[in-house]
């Protein structure tokens, strides 16, 4: 009998503490239209449209995906990111006490979205509209897309990065209120970045980037149906992207499978890696140093 009373007691002890813990537990809310009353605001890693799909180290990639009508939470950006937008939507975004459309897209002030601009033009694979879609290192649309006279919406790049958070940190939301999904793959640098006297051929590639800056350099590799990029190595880490239908594997350490746009390896400082197109159409992949001392 004694033996009962005290396992009773027990449990009743550890209920007693649960319960204690789960009121202590931060109480989640969303905000409202005006942007008033969020709890918590979280990192960018941690909002769910921004799922976090790899961690190594400083590097991250988050999955960023928001349907049509749908809207993340106030989320806190305090590193620079590299963008490759898999699908287009438009979308405006709020800045923590600001109102909608004040800053575009969380970049610089007044909408610049620093960096390189790619070489040779906007990178292939990108959203027509009139004119060409701007730039990466140009304006960013504020709050997404924006009204062309005689056009359709101008987009944002399909290859992009926003360095303005090394300077300041950005807490925002973003809103889908266009008719598609709207879908990037990001990297994030959580460093201060790397030697930019570090030529592309030290740092293990070969001709020039399509996108270059402290934080990251992009190369863009396009094989043939049957064709093998020969086996290289880099001085940094590198993520691969998709950027264009078709098949294909990254192999080194680990391999990798390439099957539609948004899909992603990564091999390690010093790897040995090679990519192969297996499929029977055209094949791009983006090369993403992420650029560290």
């Amino acid at each position: 009998m004694s033996r009962l009373v005290s396992l009773m007691s027990f449990i009743a002890v550890v209920l007693y503490a649960a319960a204690g813990l789960q009121g202590q537990a931060p109480a989640w809310q969303s905000a409202d239209e005006a942007g008033q009353g969020q709890t918590p605001v979280m990192p960018v890693h941690q909002e769910p449209h921004h799922r976090q799909v790899f961690q190594y180290g400083p590097l991250r990639i988050i999955d960023l995906q928001i349907p049509p009508g749908d809207m993340s939470w106030f989320h806190t950006h305090e590193w620079p990111v590299f963008y490759l937008t898999v699908a287009d939507s438009q979308t405006r975004t709020q800045i923590l006490g600001e109102e909608w459309g004040a800053r575009g897209r969380g970049a610089a002030p007044a909408g610049a979205a620093r960096g390189t601009p790619p070489a040779g033009g906007p990178a292939a694979g990108a959203p027509p509209a009139a004119g060409g879609p701007p730039r990466a290192g140009g304006p960013a649309p504020a709050g997404g897309a924006a009204p062309r006279a005689g056009g359709p919406p101008r987009f944002r790049p399909r290859v992009m990065s926003d360095l303005s958070y090394a300077d300041r940190a950005v807490t925002h939301r973003i809103h889908n209120n266009g008719t598609g999904l709207y879908r990037a793959i990001g990297v994030i640098n959580e460093t201060a970045g790397g030697d930019e006297a570090i030529t592309e051929e030290a740092a293990g590639f070969s001709g020039k980037p399509e996108m270059s800056n402290r934080w990251f350099r992009v190369y863009r590799v396009v094989l043939a149906p049957g064709e093998k990029a020969p086996a290289h190595q880099h001085k940094a880490p590198v993520v691969v992207l998709q950027d264009s239908s078709g098949k294909g594997i990254a192999s080194g350490p680990m391999t990798f499978e390439f099957n539609e746009p948004g899909q992603w390896g990564f091999f390690d400082a010093g790897a040995r890696h090679e990519m192969t197109n297996t499929g029977t159409e055209r094949l791009e992949l983006l090369e993403v140093e992420v650029r560290r001392r």
